[in-house]
């Protein structure tokens, strides 16, 4: 799904700690040494954007992988001026959590019109309440297991909720060579092409998995599904127990209510094609 752009997502503090897993009192520490440059309201609250989410993985990388010092990533970043003083990030092409059709405005009017309030769906789905307001608010770091999870609990599929409905007139699609529509990102490192879908047919995805991405947990869902490895590897466990490691032109076929998950592990962006059938996933 592409997104025209638009004001931004305005992002708390606790949903920039929650998308980049630094915690909030870094957070604080890195803004009050020049390394993020939040927008302040009157009343003294941070409100942060999508890119603020990218500034702050690169910090953290900077920081944990390579050891560097604050002095030197302020030195390393991008859009650091002569004095050292990051500038303020301004607003790109950032879903807009209030859009008809975004994901955080889906999962609110199912809640809505099930008439329930966002610690009975925690309760009900084991999803903390902070995730689902998060999610519903910026429509941002939905990863698969809790997608699937929500999915189920409101009785659609996690494309049909990601993606924009096909039409009774658009249901004969051609992709072209430049893709299929880009449905929203369900985790850093990973992006999902709809190639094709129907609600009686099947779900025909291709997807880009870069070097050590993975489901963060197994999932399952009706039908059957068919994995063709493209570029790369791919490693998926079925069952727990049965792991298959595939790699270019190798495939693998499965029945879809069989608990999976899967993982990235070479050196290099891995290009598969995911099909789905009925389209369950």
């Amino acid at each position: 799904m592409r997104h025209e752009p638009n004001a931004g997502t305005e992002l708390k503090i606790s949903d920039l700690s929650r998308l980049t897993g630094v915690p909030v009192s870094t957070l604080r520490v890195w803004g009050e040494r020049g390394l993020l440059t939040p927008r302040v309201t009157p009343a003294g609250y941070r409100i942060y954007n999508q890119d603020h989410v990218k500034q702050a993985a690169d910090i953290k990388r900077l920081r944990t992988l390579q050891g560097l010092s604050i002095a030197a990533i302020k030195a390393a970043l991008p859009g650091n001026d002569a004095s050292g003083h990051a500038n303020a990030v301004t607003s790109g092409n950032e879903p807009d959590a209030n859009a008809t059709n975004s994901v955080g405005a889906r999962l609110r009017s199912l809640r809505q019109a099930r008439k329930l309030t966002i610690r009975e769906v925690a309760n009900q789905t084991g999803i903390p309440q902070s995730v689902l307001a998060s999610i519903e608010r910026t429509s941002l770091g939905v990863q698969i297991p809790e997608g699937k999870t929500l999915a189920s609990f409101y009785g659609v599929t996690l494309t049909s909720l990601m993606a924009t409905p096909l039409t009774e007139h658009n249901k004969e699609v051609i992709s072209s060579s430049d893709g299929g529509q880009v449905l929203p990102t369900l985790g850093k490192g990973l992006r999902i092409e709809q190639l094709a879908t129907g609600r009686d047919m099947m779900d025909c995805q291709r997807w880009f998995i870069e070097p050590g991405v993975n489901s963060h947990g197994a999932y399952s869902h009706d039908g059957e599904e068919f994995v063709y490895v493209l570029f790369g590897e791919f490693k998926i466990t079925v069952e727990e127990t049965r792991v298959h490691h595939l790699r270019q032109g190798e495939s693998i076929y499965f029945k879809s209510n069989w608990k999976h998950s899967w993982s990235n592990p070479g050196q290099t962006t891995t290009v598969l094609i995911w099909v789905n059938t009925p389209p369950s996933f």
